[in-house]
């Protein structure tokens, strides 16, 4: 008797949370460690969804290292059912590939892969003529898309047309959205383009890039979860792990970054990481080796850094007041020791929400996460020595 109860006081909260997020969302889904849909509202279709595993949908391409070549997959559709496709590609000439998006606009890119390269150093000691900044787009392809339009990153066909201006992008562009694998293969094509034009795209890694490579599937979009599923046992821990190009490449890109006056992390840079002494190219390459890890497994110097309170997950910077936080005695204090060491001005941060791209601390202190899906989306834009919040509308807001 005592079980049926439990069980049914479970579904009672569970059908409170689903009302409540109908109401306040629009939608709601709770999911389990594996991705499946433990119980939710379907808003676009309307209807409960219990125990319900993800199906297939537009997705890839996925590439895979294979017998000296590519192994491309990727969903194709074939009347109202997707299912997965395997091609086998040499390694010579590099495979020029066709992003498919799953949006409305049934967006598609061409990529053309490239050699994976060393890790380079993550510190660019000048100040652009611009410098664009963003965190947590989250998959959203269309939000990211319209807000590097509005700011002249790229063209209607999506390519770089920043010319020597730089991007930083703060982390978090993974996971949740339905999209994310094509946010991923768009920073890969910009990333290449931006240096032949003499700029660059500053791609500092968050907390769900490291989930992501690590194989941890319970934030990927349904789409993603299916066809991890459909390559077997270990789908989720090949998606982006080092025998994927993806995953290769995102173990190149670094945790924490400097572009001139700015210092670059997701979540925060904690009293322990600043005890390490560690440069910005120290921090990356002892970081970069161990980005396919799982954060719990991680140990010493290495889960200082990448830990529950390393840079990827620290909050103490960006809530000093909240009691539950762990945080530094002196805030203030402390960031200023932060921007010392790094010799910058400023820090910016995504990570922990804000209403709006804001400067703290005596404008030390650039906050980005906003709530791209539920507002225009938003960046910081430094151009000579002027600070502006800029968003996909054109808008043009002074920080500084």
């Amino acid at each position: 008797m005592a079980t049926w109860m439990k069980r049914l006081a479970l579904v009672s909260a569970l059908a409170v949370a689903a009302v409540i997020g109908l109401v306040v969302f629009g939608g709601f889904r709770l999911k389990d460690p594996q991705g499946n849909i433990a119980f939710g509202w379907d808003a676009d279709a309307r209807r409960f969804q219990i125990m319900e595993k993800p199906m297939l949908a537009a997705e890839g391409p996925h590439v895979f290292l294979h017998d000296g070549g590519y192994e491309v997959l990727a969903t194709q559709q074939e009347a109202d059912a997707w299912r997965l496709v395997r091609t086998q590609l040499p390694a010579s000439p590099l495979p020029t590939l066709t992003v498919q998006v799953g949006n409305a606009a049934k967006t598609r890119f061409q990529v053309t892969l490239r050699p994976a390269s060393p890790a380079r150093s993550a510190v660019h000691p000048d100040n652009p003529p611009r410098l664009l900044m963003l965190s947590d787009i989250e998959g959203g392809f269309d939000r990211f898309t319209s807000l590097l339009r509005a700011q002249g990153v790229i063209d209607d066909a999506l390519h770089w047309r920043y010319g020597d201006g730089h991007v930083a992008l703060v982390g978090d562009f993974v996971d949740r959205g339905d999209d994310m694998t094509a946010v991923l293969w768009l920073i890969y094509r910009l990333q290449a383009e931006a240096d032949a034009a003499g700029g660059r795209v500053h791609y500092v890694l968050g907390n769900h890039e490291h989930l992501a490579m690590s194989g941890r599937k319970k934030y990927w979009p349904g789409g993603l979860v299916a066809f991890a599923t459909a390559l077997g046992d270990d789908g989720d821990e090949r998606m982006f792990s080092s025998q994927s190009v993806l995953g290769e490449w995102l173990a190149e890109q670094p945790v924490i970054a400097r572009v001139g006056d700015h210092l670059f992390v997701h979540g925060g840079i904690s009293g322990d990481v600043l005890a390490l002494d560690l440069d910005i190219d120290q921090i990356n390459a002892l970081a970069q080796p161990h980005l396919h890890a799982e954060p719990e497994s991680l140990q010493g110097d290495v889960d200082t850094l990448l830990g529950r309170t390393g840079l990827t997950w620290y909050r103490g910077m960006a809530m000093p007041d909240d009691a539950k936080q762990r945080r530094e005695a002196d805030p203030a204090a402390h960031l200023q020791r932060v921007l010392a060491r790094y010799g910058v001005k400023r820090l910016a941060i995504g990570h922990t929400l804000v209403p709006d791209i804001a400067l703290e601390q005596q404008g030390r202190l650039l906050r980005l996460d906003v709530h791209h899906a539920e507002q225009t989306p938003q960046a910081a834009l430094h151009e000579g020595d002027e600070l502006w919040r800029v968003d996909a509308a054109g808008g043009r807001v002074r920080l500084q």
